[in-house]
């Protein structure tokens, strides 16, 4: 019998995963979703619905099993790995509780095959590089067309379906149907066979033998992105964009880039394009060469793969596939060998090149760029993104180097790409009608895909029937370097070099500053769902169609096409935001200068008519003439000196400069603003606990400051957190803005607390979260909003503040990501007191010298640092380190703590020498 404090049983399976039904060879299936994968999903709507789209049980797996597609939930423990799937770029560990990961820099897949269409197998195993797919372009994949780079965002087809002795055609946009599927859900009843073409009169009713014998794409949606990036300037500027659809002949003009490796999967569609000896399948709609159809299309039916792995410490090894695990949670902080970092300290910010990393210890070696010398490093220390540091120059910023497997555009020789190493840009304009969405209420297709679709269909209905081979696109020729402009980073040299593939197979090695990243609409799109704020530089709404080119000084600069003419208009006004119940105050009051703003002084209001903070009588509230006085001399805790500067609120006459929203132009109050600000104030007065305090200001009542002290036995102990905050004149309808200052030195976040300054939390409707947890006019406050930062995102164990890894807590992955990511919490967070004692902090100050200086907390901050360092050194792990926020510290963590430490130690002599003076 278990214990029931043993932890939760191991991930076993991963998406993508080939599994099989144990005891049962012939059953197949490809993992779709696990449970611990991050979306959450509703409780499924209707018994029609996906059967794999609902919450995940542990345990449990959503499979596509092969043929056929049939979608199910079942019970891991019932399947076993049969293969797994890499590709170049991808990192990946040999278990969950490994702290070393690796790289993959080399797949080498095999197959076994079997006919498409009769299931006659091919015999032994064959090497998947020597397979190409089915159909020559599928979605996703990039094409070239004048220079430009495109995506295929959606196809058209065209199937041939043998049913009843005929042949016929079916068109249908983004067909789920692939050659070999067969069954009565092939051909639809015969009451709805409008748009069927056939060499046979009438329509034939489906049957189990219907039976996909061939599928042509015959439009293309095409996004196209950017340009080939050796033109010059003057030339790129006529480059118009071509055309969203592309069909029939032109289709020949269109080039597929196939740059991604080992793409081909279990129960893709294949060919051999050379080897005559595969067996095919003949079927005949008349005569005439035009109308026979050889099918030599295979189905990959089983795969095993053998991975060529970079490990962090600069060792090589090749593994079967199934001895590893995809390593989905990166840290902030892992670098392989060969990556572009920035090296910052508290002294100076150098270009590097890692060499090696000891992940037990968090260390590195890298090479500076400068000097080619090569030094040992805290990983703490290293930038490898870079995605902090957005760019005002060009629209999707930049990152730091590049990755195995990115696509990437080569500057000509004797220029760069506008940037200093290790920043590289990246580029690649996703079209606003990428994102339309893709049905209308009723069902049917909406915007252009019903115009793709009636497209589609025309093509076919006016095509002859006995007609079955089709255009298409083509493939790179080999001996041609026209597209050496392009191409796919294979590879990164530990001096600094990057190794690129082109598309005809070609390999360059080329500098850092000589690649820019293709930024695709996959990308984009993905990465908008994950943050539905796009900031104006993540979206290029309200702009014309154009392109990003550099002038002649490299500068990234957007250049509208020269036959747009006209900019769209756009509503910045923002939305109001849905409220349950709101305040009983809501009229407005007219014609308030910017003078109103300053919050009434010749009123005390009397705090003690209510048991709620922020419960009161209408008949105290302020009328417009009214001045506010808050009564702030609330009862001090015992920890807390009467005669000492640690007031938890208190209003100053005027906003410091350093506040971040002090160049915000303050909006017009109305009396439902400084109606609620009156209560807003009682509440802080009386309510905030002693970790907290907050300034308010007399010349601007819609900007506020807090410091919140990080609680005992979390990473962020003794450190100070200050966030400015600035209510917006729909105030209380729409949440607080928060505005994080980070003091990281660029080195990372805490929490959800975010190096730009994002403070994410449900009640500021930064994050998802449900209704009872969002902003509400009639049920939140600032109190509660900035007690729930202290005890929501300051807490004990940060790493599971992410609802993404929630679910992980008590696995063996998420103890080791959680360890590491509050040893850097800890350590970081003593740089915040380093940082608020070395430049004065507007109105705080006296407070923050009061905490640290007078009442000893700097010293503790020493006392407790240099205890943990020791601790680390000598002492064995023991049973008590269970209920430590952060137990031990790595070699890593060390350097970094004991470079803060020194400069802490520094203001503490000081203190007392001015103290002893």
């Amino acid at each position: 019998m278990s214990s029931t404090n043993d932890p939760p049983p191991s991930t076993k399976f991963y998406q993508e995963d080939i599994v099989r039904l144990i005891g049962s060879p012939n059953v197949h299936g490809v993992v779709l979703r696990c449970w611990h994968d991050a979306e959450d999903l509703p409780p499924i709507p209707n018994p029609l619905a996906d059967p794999l789209m609902r919450p995940l049980a542990r345990g449990e797996v959503g499979i596509s099993f092969l043929p056929g597609g049939l979608r199910e939930i079942v019970s891991e423990s019932e399947y076993e790995l049969v293969d797994r799937t890499f590709q170049v770029g991808d990192y990946c560990k040999r278990s969950l509780d490994d702290v070393r990961s690796g790289v993959v820099v080399g797949t080498h897949v095999q197959a076994r095959l079997v006919h498409a269409i009769n299931g006659e197998p091919i015999k032994g195993w064959r090497n998947i590089k020597e397979l190409r797919h089915a159909a020559n372009v599928n979605a996703g994949d990039y094409v070239v067309y004048d220079d430009w780079i495109g995506q295929v965002i959606e196809l058209f087809d065209e199937l041939v379906i043998s049913a009843s002795g005929a042949l016929i055609r079916m068109p249908e946009i983004s067909s789920r149907f692939t050659i070999g599927d067969k069954g009565l859900d092939i051909l639809p009843h015969p009451l709805t066979f409008n748009g069927m073409h056939g060499t046979c009169h009438g329509a034939p009713m489906p049957t189990v033998n219907d039976t996909v014998v061939d599928l042509q794409h015959t439009v293309l949606a095409i996004c196209w992105l950017a340009l080939n990036q050796t033109l010059d300037r003057e030339v790129a500027l006529k480059k118009r964009r071509p055309e969203r659809f592309w069909h029939g002949e032109d289709l020949t003009k269109l080039t597929v880039l196939k740059t991604k490796s080992a793409d081909i999967r279990v129960g893709d569609k294949a060919i051999f394009p050379d080897d005559e000896t595969i067996p095919s399948v003949s079927f005949v709609a008349g005569a005439g060469a035009h109308n026979r159809i050889e099918s030599r299309t295979l189905c990959v039916q089983e795969t095993r793969t053998t991975v060529g792995v970079l490990w962090q410490d600069g060792s090589r090894e090749t593994l079967s596939s199934t001895e590893l695990i995809p390593y989905l949670n990166v840290d902030e902080y892992d670098c392989w060998p060969g990556d572009h970092v920035l090296w910052k300290n508290e002294d100076q910010e150098r270009v590097a090149i890692v060499q090696a990393v000891n992940s037990t210890d968090r260390v590195a070696v890298i090479r500076c760029a400068d000097t080619g010398s090569l030094d040992t490093v805290s990983v703490l220390e290293l930038d490898p993104n870079g995605t902090g540091d957005m760019s005002p120059d060009a629209l999707h910023g930049h990152g730091f180097g590049v990755r195995r497997g990115d696509s990437i555009f080569i500057h000509p020789v004797g220029t760069t790409n506008g940037f200093a190493p290790p920043r590289v840009p990246k580029i690649g304009e996703i079209e606003e009608w990428v994102r339309e969405p893709p049905v209308r209420a009723d069902g049917e297709l909406s915007g252009w895909r019903r115009t793709m679709a009636d497209l589609g269909g025309r093509i076919a209905a006016h095509r002859n029937p006995h007609l079955l081979r089709l255009h298409d696109v083509s493939l790179p020729n080999l001996d041609d370097d026209a597209l050496s402009w392009f191409g796919e980073v294979t590879e990164l040299n530990l001096d600094g070099s990057v190794e690129v593939t082109h598309p005809n197979l070609a390999v360059s090695v080329l500098p850092l500053e000589r690649l820019t990243r293709l930024y695709d609409s996959l990308e984009q799109i993905e990465d908008d769902g994950w943050d539905e704020e796009i900031s104006e530089h993540d979206s290029n709404e309200g702009y014309a169609e154009g392109i990003w080119l550099q002038d002649a000084d490299g500068i990234w600069r957007y250049e509208k096409n020269s036959d747009d003419d006209e900019w769209e208009e756009t509503d910045d006004e923002p939305e109001e935001m849905e409220v349950d119940v709101p305040w009983t105050e809501t009229e407005s009051s007219p014609g308030l200068d910017d003078d109103s703003l300053r919050p009434p002084s010749n009123i005390t209001l009397d705090l003690t008519d209510s048991l709620s903070p922020l419960a009161t009588s209408p008949s105290t509230s302020p009328e417009m003439s009214q001045e506010l006085v808050v009564n702030t001399t609330a009862k001090p805790s015992p920890e807390i000196d009467e005669d000492s500067l640690w007031k938890r609120f208190e209003i100053l006459p005027s906003v410091p400069l350093d506040h971040a929203f002090y160049s915000t132009s303050a909006g017009q109050p109305s009396r439902t603003f400084l109606t609620r600000l009156t209560k807003e104030y009682r509440a802080l007065s009386t309510s905030l606990p002693d970790s907290i305090i907050v300034r308010a200001y007399e010349d601007r009542s819609d900007l506020l400051r807090c410091l919140i002290i990080g609680p005992e036995n979390t990473p962020y102990e003794d450190a100070p957190f200050v966030i400015d905050w600035m209510l917006d004149s729909n105030f209380p309808q729409s949440p607080p803005v928060a505005h994080f200052l980070s003091w990281t030195n660029g080195n990372g976040r805490g929490g959800n607390l975010y190096e730009e300054g994002k403070v994410c939390l449900s009640i500021l409707g930064t994050w998802s979260g449900d209704r009872t947890e969002t902003w509400s006019a009639s049920r939140s406050s600032l109190l509660q909003a900035f007690v729930s930062i202290q005890g929501l995102v300051l807490v004990k164990e940060p790493w599971f503040c992410e609802p993404a890894y929630e679910k992980l807590r008590g696995t063996e992955e998420g103890m080791v990501n959680s360890r590491l990511y509050s040893e850097k919490a800890y350590v970081l967070s003593r740089g915040f007191v380093r940082r608020a004692l070395e430049i004065p902090l507007g109105d705080l100050q006296p407070e923050i010298n009061w905490l640290y200086h007078t009442k000893g907390r700097l010293a503790k901050v020493l006392n407790d640092a240099r205890q943990l360092i020791e601790k680390s050194k000598n002492e064995a792990v023991d049973d008590s380190d269970q209920d430590l926020a952060v137990p031990r510290l790595t070699a890593g963590g060390i350097i970094t703590l004991e470079r803060t430490l020194g400069k802490l130690q520094v203001f503490l002599d000081r203190n007392e020498v001015t103290g002893m003076a």
